[in-house]
């Protein structure tokens, strides 16, 4: 069952048939006939409203909220999850709050625009003051989990949850933005602000949009790392971290005894069970996801898990076949995305959603410790060293030297060189699974329009103090402002949505995230500019050492497997590789943006590595990923640009490759 919410607001002039146009988008949140949720709406002449939700806690309020004395409206997409907290301040003071709209509006006349910088949780939070004849629409920190697609014009303003939604608006034009496209094949999605549409923007996380005299403003209402922690001993962080930790998941269990725990084995997840298992006397349900091949097949330490804390346990294997469900999947993502983790959480969420209806995910733990691998350690060593002997600017030039076959088309050395270099000169380069610059050059038939706008600026323009600066700028800026908000948790909120989940995450909590993130680097990990270049580090000391006496011997010393699918594992099949290849040659969106001559080159040596001798897996894997984004791309641009698509009820891929016969 999806949720969300919409609008349209024209203080300027008034709406024609402001009715007939709130039935017309929301068509798609109708779609459900569960009867578990409807809409609600707050109807004028200037404005449109529309709100589904579903109540998973008491506090939330199924409704758009109207407060009289400030004549405002609230409504919201996700939850507050530290709505009792703040709500008990209210309830000492004597004023009535009836539930987390009621709260919203509270804060808001309290603080004006900057009322939700204490607010904790996943939510996309819309506030319409009458009074002002202003509208305010914000996203949390890690606001990706309910994205909000907006447009203007003529000094209306439009704005969704569901790209499906704002395009049933009469008003909104569906052209292809080539700059979204091509952010799309470079890093498998589409950072906000871009999307896939000329005039269609997305919200940032932790950002605020304030619609008012017919205008949009933007800015940042919070930032991480403003604050370095005064925690200096470890024995005190253990204590403060293992706390607010349990809070935070204490927070989300609530008392729904609905909630299920995604169980991959890990640390991570494996610590949400423990300390839940401290939190509730229910038993608890887990969900793994696991492989055929024991090299990534992290299900035993899952059932370890389970065991000792009693759970009952649900597991499923993924065999390839699955890619099956991929046309039905980018129908509910709304925007081209294929990321290495997709089908782990779009099958792990499948399984809970047969039994629960709220999943606990784990989520951000590796990047808000620093070990997500996109500040990784070697590249940013690399970096800081060039910059510390005045060798970055040269550094890059030779990067730039670095084309042709030998560095781009074999399973070699000058490839992972070829990589390395690019992450460390330019964090504009850290995602190597998709086409960079070069390659889109060749790949469109038009080069005009193969230009990759940049999602980082020079993060350092000047000499950093030290290496662990360095590496904590990168920290912020790639692997949690960009990984987790824009890949990460774009990934787990539409597949909730698509699966009627509510979705919530213990380590995107942001007491946990304020925390951690102003700690020192060595409450986290170890080694100096040498042991990283060497890759002689540990990683999540404070972690580690919190679960110490929680988690079973064998999940603190197993080495670190999970997160991904192997992408190979769906063209494993030689019949279907073919057919995919032959579908997309024969694509008419194919032929209208990129060089079949390249495509065919492309499936072609794809076919020449297959059986060939190993050197690195991600080079088959990359390789791979290439093939599935142009499938990607071709179903999404068949759903919604070619169709109308509300429309469309989205096939297997077996019979969408069906169509080329």
């Amino acid at each position: 069952m999806s949720q969300g919410i919409f609008g349209v607001i024209d203080f300027n002039k008034p709406i024609d048939n402001p009715e007939d146009l709130a039935h017309t988008m929301s068509r798609f949140l109708r779609g459900d006939t569960s009867g578990k949720a409807e809409i609600s709406y707050a109807i004028d002449t200037h404005y449109i409203l529309g709100m589904k939700r579903s109540s998973q806690a008491s506090y939330h309020q199924t409704t758009i909220a109207w407060n009289e004395e400030r004549k405002a409206f609230s409504l919201i997409h996700g939850e507050i999850n530290n709505y009792d907290d703040i709500g008990q301040d209210y309830a000492g003071e004597g004023v009535p709050v009836k539930g987390d709209l009621d709260l919203a509006i509270l804060l808001y006349n309290r603080n004006g625009p900057n009322f939700a910088k204490n607010l904790n949780g996943l939510f996309s939070l819309g506030i319409l003051d009458r009074q002002e004849k202003m509208f305010i629409l914000l996203n949390d920190r890690f606001g990706m989990a309910h994205q909000v697609y907006w447009t203007i014009k003529s000094g209306r303003f439009c704005f969704a949850t569901h790209l499906k939604t704002l395009l049933a608006c009469p008003s909104v034009l569906r052209e292809i933005d080539p700059e979204g496209l091509n952010l799309f094949l470079k890093y498998s999605y589409v950072p906000s602000p871009w999307t896939m549409f000329k005039g269609i923007k997305k919200l940032s996380p932790g950002h605020r949009l304030v619609f008012k005299s017919g205008e949009v403003k933007q800015d940042p209402y919070w930032e991480h790392g403003l604050i370095k922690s005064p925690v200096s001993d470890m024995t005190e962080a253990v204590i403060e971290y293992k706390r607010l930790l349990q809070n935070s998941i204490s927070r989300r269990l609530d008392a729904n005894s609905g909630v299920g725990i995604l169980l991959s084995g890990g640390l991570d997840s494996s610590a949400n069970v423990a300390l839940a298992a401290q939190c509730t006397e229910q038993k608890l349900k887990t969900f793994a996801v696991g492989f055929e091949d024991p090299a990534f097949d992290e299900r035993p330490y899952a059932q370890i898990v389970a065991r000792h804390f009693g759970t009952e346990h649900f597991e499923y294997t993924i065999t390839g076949k699955e890619i099956d469900d991929l046309p039905k999947m980018i129908w509910h993502l709304e925007e081209p995305y294929f990321e290495l983790g997709l089908f782990l959480t779009y099958l792990g969420m499948n399984s809970a959603s047969k039994e629960v209806e709220v999943v606990l995910g784990g989520e951000g733990a590796d990047q808000m410790f620093g070990t997500g691998g996109f500040a990784g350690g070697r590249p940013v060593a690399l970096r800081y060293l060039l910059m510390k002997y005045g060798l970055l600017g040269a550094a890059g030039r030779i990067h730039r030297l670095l084309k042709g076959d030998y560095f781009y088309g074999h399973d070699n050395l000058a490839f992972k060189l070829r990589l390395l270099l690019g992450r460390v000169t330019d964090f504009n380069d850290w995602y190597y699974y998709g086409y960079d610059q070069y390659e889109l050059n060749r790949l469109h038939r038009d080069t005009g329009s193969a230009t990759v706008p940049n999602i980082f600026n020079d993060l350092t323009v000047h000499m950093p103090s030290s290496f662990y600066d360095l590496y904590g700028e990168a920290q912020i800026n790639q692997d949690i402002k960009h990984y987790i908000n824009e890949n990460v948790m774009v990934k787990s909120g539409r597949m909730a949505d698509m699966l009627g989940l509510t979705l919530r995450e213990s380590y995107l909590d942001t007491e946990i995230a304020d925390f951690l993130v102003s700690l020192d680097y060595r409450f986290k990990r170890s080694g100096d500019v040498v042991d990283h270049l060497k890759g002689n580090i540990k990683t999540k000391f404070l972690h580690r050492k919190a679960m110490e006496d929680l988690l079973p011997e064998e999940i603190m010393n197993k080495p670190k497997q999970g997160g991904f699918v192997p992408v190979l594992i769906f063209l494993k099949d030689q019949e279907l590789r073919k057919r995919i290849y032959h579908y997309l040659l024969q694509s008419e969106t194919m032929k209208r943006y990129f060089d079949i001559d390249y495509l065919n080159n492309m499936f072609s040596n794809y076919e020449k590595m297959q059986g060939q001798k190993v050197y690195w897996h991600n080079f088959y894997n990359s390789k791979a990923n290439r093939i599935l984004f142009l499938l990607t791309f071709d179903i999404w641009y068949d759903f919604y640009i070619k169709n109308q698509v509300l429309d469309v009820e989205p096939p297997a891929l077996s019979e969408y490759l069906d169509r080329s016969k």
